[in-house]
């Protein structure tokens, strides 16, 4: 049976950076110190998710400078990566929070907790899904099969995604007729450009 972290001898972490291969022994004792604060903070706490990121963040805003504790932060993503792939942890919570904001980068994420109120930040970081509005299964299936008749169909795909986003942004739209969708499309930028899209 695979070990549970967070373990109570530390284990897992002294593997985890023996598997690294760190030459400098600086690094060791930067990776150790990382770790080690992030398990002090995690044991703390019933389950692993966004209030554990969050202590072990305002911790370590104590010690080490914002840019560095950013920095620090890459050590703790891929010690949750190794952690989820060993089955050590059942999910990473950086990843969850990033796909639940659907966005691809996991520094945006780590940068909206560090906040004051990462509640609000992680919501303004919140982007729409592909294809996601009450049309976007049309849509979707609209560029699936251009691109499938042999069209490369990436800026008209653009555009659909464009209008797909700006439905997700305004749900009092999903219940019109197509065409007020797109009275309204039209009208949320003045350029001719826009209303010609």
């Amino acid at each position: 049976m695979t070990a549970r972290w967070p373990d109570p001898d530390r284990t897992i972490i002294d593997h985890y950076l023996a598997g690294l291969g760190l030459r400098s022994m600086k690094s060791r004792t930067c990776y150790r110190q990382v770790l080690h604060g992030f398990q002090n903070v995690a044991k703390h706490h019933s389950e692993l998710g966004q209030d554990v990121l969050v202590a072990w963040l305002r911790v370590s805003a104590e010690c080490w400078a914002a840019t560095t504790l950013l920095h620090r932060t890459r050590i703790v993503d891929r010690f949750l990566d190794h952690l989820l792939n060993t089955e050590a942890i059942d999910r990473n919570p950086v990843t969850t929070l990033r796909e639940a904001c659907n966005i691809k980068q996991c520094m945006l994420v780590w940068r909206a907790l560090a906040l004051r109120n990462p509640e609000k930040a992680l919501a303004e970081l919140r982007r729409p899904r592909p294809f996601g509005s009450v049309l976007g299964e049309v849509l979707a299936e609209h560029v699936a099969l251009m691109r499938n008749r042999g069209y490369k169909y990436t800026s008209q795909s653009a555009r659909l995604l464009r209008f797909d986003q700006f439905l997700q942004l305004n749900p009092a739209l999903q219940e019109q007729p197509i065409g007020a969708m797109l009275d309204h499309w039209a009208a949320a930028k003045s350029t001719r450009n826009h209303a010609a899209e």
